[in-house]
This record gives structure tokens, sequence and C-alpha cells, in this order.
């Protein structure tokens, strides 16, 4: 069953505040509490899992700026291949706030030994191991490098697993210990008792960084941390027709996680702005000026395009800021297809001052009879007509 979007599921518009966020969700945590709704428990807890999960990203203006950009794949490997569940859902303080903390212990208090995880994750036996990290960069291109699309190289420094430690951390030939602190877990439990309820906090063992293992010598290349900056070049294929803040997604080109597995890389296209044109998407836009004589008689001008120039047609009779068509010289849609058009706008040039020789042809071109007199002048069409 195809995902809900995020905001949808809130009932907020993507143009939502923090704070308007904050307040959907609040609205609908009350009205979807499993405790409120005995008669169908089960649904309610899905539901109540559901906007828990648009909240853990639209609330994270990180996670919301990747949704944005690409949808679930953005943040997909924030929850990991089996989904959003509730280890990944980082606002419990929010839900204290909102439920109260009778409502709230009710639903993620220790109960019958077991932890919140426990109860609603499923179990959250041993380490968790810590996410692949995803990266961010940025590409500037040309409009001309969206026609047909083109190939760029992104240089990066990005942190891998240190080759002499294999990641471990540990130095060539030396041992690994369990962790004292967190038994080998990664984790320490910390509980708070309120009243009646006893809140039991899980955080990173701050011992081993929630690794679970002490290093007795540290690699002398890592310094015990398993990680190494290396600088990357990587090829990047960008499609025709991008529009200009579109994100492109490489997947697996992020940095590791102690997991093993790797992040993804967020490219977001930049296009240059180009003087000698205006874009709405596949349509490009210009502006010529022509001479007086050009627009009443027409004639051929050259003009810049995308691939160099071309002769735009001036037809006799043009009139001031007419809009010429050039067809199939603008961008093609997002991923390729049909280009568009290429729009001009004329606008013809006027002189401020006549020679003797042009204020008679224009007089006798617009006078009537034969003979250009000063009355006729007066009374043809750039004067007042007679009555």
């Amino acid at each position: 069953m195809p995902k809900k979007d995020y905001y949808e599921v809130l009932g907020v518009p993507r143009t939502a505040s923090a704070d308007e966020v904050k307040t959907a969700y609040r609205k609908l945590a009350r009205q979807y509490h499993p405790d409120l709704n005995k008669e169908n428990q089960k649904a309610a807890e899905e539901k109540f899992k559901e906007i828990s999960e648009a909240y853990e990203v639209l609330i994270d203006a990180e996670k919301r700026q990747r949704y944005d950009a690409v949808g679930f794949a953005g943040v997909q490997e924030d929850f990991g291949p089996s989904g959003f569940t509730w280890q990944n859902f980082h606002h419990t303080g929010d839900l204290e706030d909102i439920l109260g903390s009778d409502m709230f212990s009710q639903f993620f208090g220790r109960q019958g030994g077991g932890s919140i995880f426990d109860l609603l994750g499923g179990g959250y036996g041993g380490r968790s191991p810590q996410r692949a990290r995803d990266l961010e960069a940025s590409l500037s291109v040309k409009l001309l490098d969206l026609v047909t699309g083109t190939s760029k190289e992104i240089e990066l420094v990005r942190r891998e697993a240190c080759p002499r430690c294999n990641g471990s951390g540990a130095e060539r030939g030396t041992k690994v210990e369990t962790c004292a602190e967190c038994r080998g877990t990664g984790q320490v439990h910390r509980a708070v008792t309120r009243g009646y309820t006893r809140m039991i906090s899980i955080t990173e063992c701050p011992e081993c960084d929630g690794t679970g293992k002490k290093i007795l010598k540290k690699c002398l290349d890592c310094s015990g941390s398993g990680e190494v900056r290396r600088r990357r070049v990587l090829n990047l294929r960008v499609p025709p027709g991008l529009e200009d803040g579109t994100v492109l997604r490489l997947a697996g080109e992020g940095e590791k996680g102690r997991d093993g597995r790797s992040g993804d890389l967020f490219v977001r296209i930049e296009v240059e702005r180009d003087p000698r044109f205006h874009r709405e998407g596949r349509t490009l836009w210009s502006e010529i000026t022509v001479e007086l004589g050009q627009a009443l008689l027409g004639d051929k001008v050259k003009i810049p395009t995308l691939g160099g120039s071309a002769l735009l047609t001036v037809p006799a009779g043009t009139q001031p800021e007419a809009m010429l068509r050039l067809r199939g010289e603008g961008l093609p849609p997002p991923g390729g297809g049909h280009r568009g058009d290429y729009l001009v706008r004329v606008h013809v040039h006027l002189p401020e001052t006549l020679s003797d020789g042009q204020r008679d042809a224009v007089r006798n071109h617009f006078t009537t009879g034969s003979t250009a007199t000063d009355g006729a002048w007066r009374g043809g069409i750039f004067g007042r007509k007679r009555t």
C-alpha cells in the first residue's frame, strides 16, 4: 500500500511553519491516542504511528528539506529498510507536553518490565547500529548543458572506513574488549521515577561511543575512530531539462555507518543565469530592438540561441511589442523530450530626429494627394482631422 503524503497525513499545507506542524500533530495525537480509542485500539495505534512518522520528518528542518526535494526516498535511510519504527522517533518530549505526563506514561511508560521500545518497536535488544550518513553537494550547470544533458565531475571529501584497521579503530594485532559500562550493548539505561510512573531513557554509551567495545590500543591512522577522510571524484549524469534547484540522489555515495551501509549523496543542481535569456519551464524568452524601417518593410535579424545564433524573420508591418516565435529552440522537459519554443519580444526604435529627405518621404507616404503640402500634412493622420 503506497504511503500517504506527510503533509496530507497531518492535514497541513506544504508552506506550513514548524508551529503549524506542531499544532496539527498535537490535535491528532490526542485524537488517536490508543487509550482513547478502546473500541478500535489497533487501528488507533497504526494511525498514531503514521502521524508520528510524518511529524518526525516535517518538524526536523533537514529531514523536511530532503523530503520536499525527493519525497520518501530522501528520508528512507533515516528509518532503515523496515520503515519507520518508534526507535526512530526523537520527539518524546514533545509528546509528553502534548499528552500530559499521565497519558504519556500510559503509552510510553514501563509496563510489565518492558521499555518504550519493547512496547512499540518490537524490541530494542542490543546496540542500535549507527545510521549511514548522507552528504549534500551542489553542482553548477549552464543552460546549454540542459538541452541534451551532460556529465559532470563532483569532488568531495567523505569519511570512509580506515584501511589500516578495517574500521575497527584498533591497531593491528591488538585486542578489542567488551565495554564494561554497557556490557557490549552500546547503550546505557537510566530510570527516572515520577510518582507511580517510571520513565526509562536509553542513550548511547559514552565510554564506547555506542560500539559496545573497548579499544586497548587505538589505530595509528584513525586514532581509534575507525574512519579516515578521503577525497573522491564522482561522475554525475545530469539529465536534460532540469529546473534550477532540482536535487539528484546518488545512492550509496554518502558516508558509511558502523553497520557497514552507505548513505546517499544529494546533489542540488544550480543553473547558471544567462543574461541573454529568461526561462519559464521549457520556454525561453528574449528581446530585440529593430529600426522603424525594418518593422515597416520586414527584415531578417540575427539573434542568439542556446546553440549559437539564428536568423529571425521580422514580418513587414510588425507592431511594437509583438511576440515572434522560433519553434523547438527552447529546452526539453525534465528527463528529455520535445524542446519548447523560443519567444522574442520586438521593440521598435523610433528616431528622435529626421533629415529633410526622411521627413519628405514620411509626408509622401502618409498624406493624401500627389503633392505633400503643409495643409495636407496637418490634415493627414499625423495631425488633427478637419471637419
